[in-house]
């Protein structure tokens, strides 16, 4: 690990302007709030503190990774708590600066605790319209399918959210475990959202390696990669993914915690951005991952020698691979030139 960053370096990463677009509602909820329905069904007697909370999110692998999503999945037991969870969401990183965020959720995956997709879509986007009301934070809702389902089940959600669809969803993406689940047979209902007006994204190259990057850029036709951390093992793809500008949603403590790179050192978000591919710097699963978006800025300037004028063209990048509107994004873009152009003038960072 290199030297700690000096604070006048970390208060201007925490005070740059930022955005968002792979992080997941379910895996990002503020601790406090989480503590606070673990509180509310009273059946975790061991999580008296939010220091004992923050021990029992401990993980080191996938498999405890995924032991603690079903754990944290009990204690949203009611379709309300979507809208508290969005709203808290969103003020967390409206602290941060963050001034635009796709949110991943799976109302799709609640089904066994008798929560509907149409409850837990409502009350989600109440949650961001009022966090916009609030703190002036601008979001949209992107729906994660499961790979692991069957592609019927995929049609049959995406046709409980399409009534959304401008409404306070944009896009969809697939996610699951994606060893011995390819995207492939997801191709029909991704032609579907197509047409019906969905943006389109989808998790790949995490577990799987570059075949899977291939398998949804060929066959889902996505405009963005989740992840596409192993795009290198195939150079090609990544001249291809170069060349048709199709951005990488890229989470780094995601990635070394769940092992799919062994060190700081073997992630190639530094090669893929020296490079010029359209590299996004995101949280995933901050809550989880005791990660934020501000910290996986620093983590690029502490461990992997990012400048301030790096982090500049990253925040850059996540407005260009938004599925914001055009003339959205040329405002965004005024407006972050105006905030960095008043950090920059502080002279923070010397």
């Amino acid at each position: 690990m290199r030297a700690e960053l000096p604070d006048n370096t970390k208060k201007f990463i925490v005070d740059m302007p930022k955005v968002e677009l792979h992080v997941h509602l379910e895996g990002a909820i503020p601790l406090q709030t989480l503590f606070q329905l673990i509180q509310r069904k009273g059946t975790e007697p061991s999580i008296r503190t939010l220091d004992d909370l923050r021990r029992k999110l401990v993980h080191t692998d996938f498999i405890r990774f995924a032991e603690l999503w079903r754990w944290r999945k009990t204690f949203t037991t009611v379709e309300e708590d979507f809208e508290e969870i969005a709203y808290q969401l969103l003020n967390n990183l409206h602290q941060q600066n963050v001034k635009y965020v796709e949110v991943i959720f799976a109302p799709g995956d609640c089904g066994r605790e008798g929560l509907s997709i149409q409850g837990i879509t409502e009350y989600a986007i109440k949650g961001k319209e009022r966090a916009h009301t609030d703190f002036g934070i601008k979001s949209e809702l992107i729906v994660e399918l499961s790979r692991t389902r069957e592609p019927e089940r995929g049609m049959q959600i995406l046709d409980e959210i399409t009534p959304y669809l401008g409404n306070g969803i944009i896009g969809i993406s697939l996610g699951g475990r994606e060893y011995g689940f390819p995207a492939k047979p997801y191709a029909t209902v991704y032609r579907e959202a197509r047409e019906r007006g969905f943006r389109l994204t989808a998790h790949a190259g995490e577990f799987a390696g570059a075949d899977s990057i291939c398998d949804a850029i060929e066959n889902l036709g996505v405009e963005r990669i989740g992840h596409g951390t192993r795009a290198n093992e195939q150079p090609k793809l990544v001249s291809l993914i170069k060349d048709r500008l199709i951005p990488l949603e890229m989470c780094v403590t995601s990635n070394l915690i769940l092992g799919v790179c062994k060190s700081i050192e073997e992630h190639p978000i530094r090669e893929y951005f020296d490079k010029g591919l359209l590299v996004t710097v995101n949280s995933d699963d901050p809550t989880m991952f005791n990660t934020s978006i501000t910290q996986e800025y620093g983590v690029l300037a502490r461990e992997l020698g990012f400048s301030i004028a790096d982090l500049k063209h990253l925040s850059m990048n996540s407005i260009d691979a938004s599925f914001m509107p055009e003339e959205d994004k040329e405002s965004t873009k005024s407006l972050f030139e105006r905030e960095w152009k008043q950090l920059l003038n502080k002279d923070c960072t010397k």
